[in-house]
């Protein structure tokens, strides 16, 4: 059951990382540009609530099975996918003012300046919250959710190991309740939101499903294919909604209101691409779903070559409030994105996976 494919469950990583990317495009030429990208955490909300459904899956799958949870495969396949790119990109970002001094462009003054202990053992989201802002170095300033990933991945993993299958949705309540106790106490000491507490509920929306799926199987996904498409498609349309609205909602409504029902909306999102006989889908050969197999890489890559990008267009005074040359930073910026992500993946990446699969069976 592990190896299960989900249709559209890349289509929809696609959709997330694209908002991440957006969000950090600096680009003011379009005023209705300017207000779809605000808010791109709200990718990452999505990409929580993804993992959160595939991991409690593989988990809730195996102990439903065997009664156990081998926590050594899983944290191997885990660490294979996520920790070799990320530590290669964080040799790249302690090298970045080496090359940029040889490129001959300026390093950023914004930020704080790295510590690579901090990096190393996956605590950039806890230097970025004592900060304040972000390292002023590519693409460090989005790996405190890669940080949270792997947070994740540890305390989920044991707490499915060692807690009954019938304990699991009252752990998710209680988690739901942390989660917002949470944001409020941060919220109210002005501190950011980028550690794991206050974002655990968003993996849990997720794991609601998984859960589900596990547990009833057929009952479910019958169920949910006897939901109307029309419903569906009104379902997913209330999704949309909640994102493009955000920029127009205080930080209080945002912080503490809003969390909670983009979690529930992607969760009961998700919920609605999981049969596996279903024409409500996007299917593993459809153009968005291939893109989205390299979202890992892209979100990665994409702000060192927007950041890279920026300094050239700068250097030959190209002003991205002009209409023709915001238009080739965009293109510029996702096509080099894209193409570094397929190399990383087909390159790189692939060989760990594959190392991993091969371990985890002998």
């Amino acid at each position: 059951m592990e190896h299960r494919q989900f249709d559209t469950f890349d289509a929809l990583r696609f959709f997330a990382c694209l908002k991440v990317f957006l969000l950090h495009i600096p680009i003011v030429a379009f005023p209705v540009f300017s207000f779809l990208k605000a808010e791109g955490g709200i990718g990452v909300i999505m990409f929580f609530a993804l993992s959160g459904f595939l991991i409690s899956y593989i988990l809730l799958s195996e102990k439903e099975s065997t009664g156990k949870v081998n926590l050594k495969r899983f944290y191997l396949k885990r660490s294979m996918r996520i920790c070799p790119l990320f530590y290669a990109m964080l040799l790249f970002a302690f090298c970045t003012p080496f090359i940029l001094n040889m490129l001959h462009l300026p390093s950023s003054s914004e930020g704080y300046e790295p510590n690579w202990l901090m990096s190393v053992l996956f605590l950039e989201n806890y230097k970025s919250m004592v900060e304040n802002c972000d390292a002023n170095v590519a693409p460090l300033a989005v790996m405190w959710s890669l940080c949270i990933e792997m947070h994740f991945y540890l305390v989920w993993g044991l707490t499915v190991k060692f807690a009954k299958m019938k304990h699991i949705p009252i752990i998710f309540a209680l988690i739901i309740v942390i989660a917002n106790v949470a944001r409020i106490v941060l919220f109210a000491h002005d501190l950011n939101t980028c550690e794991l507490l206050s974002n655990l509920d968003y993996f849990i929306y997720g794991a609601i499903p998984a859960y589900c799926l596990v547990k009833y199987g057929d009952k479910m996904e019958n169920f949910v294919n006897r939901i109307p498409v029309l419903t569906k498609w009104l379902s997913i349309i209330v999704a949309i909604a909640l994102v493009v609205i955000a920029p127009l909602l205080s930080d209080t409504v945002k912080v503490l209101i809003m969390p909670t029902l983009w979690g529930v909306s992607f969760g009961w999102t998700i919920t609605l691409f999981t049969p596996r006989e279903s024409r409500f889908k996007i299917s593993q050969g459809n153009i968005l779903s291939r893109l989205g197999r390299y979202t890992y890489g892209f979100y990665l890559f994409h702000l060192i070559w927007i950041m890279l990008l920026v300094k050239v267009f700068d250097m030959f005074g190209l002003s991205l409030d002009n209409i023709g040359w915001a238009t080739l930073m965009l293109v510029l910026a996702f096509s080099t994105t894209m193409a570094t992500s397929w190399a990383s993946y087909n390159l790189f990446e692939k060989r760990f996976i594959r190392f991993a699969s091969r371990k985890s069976k002998v």
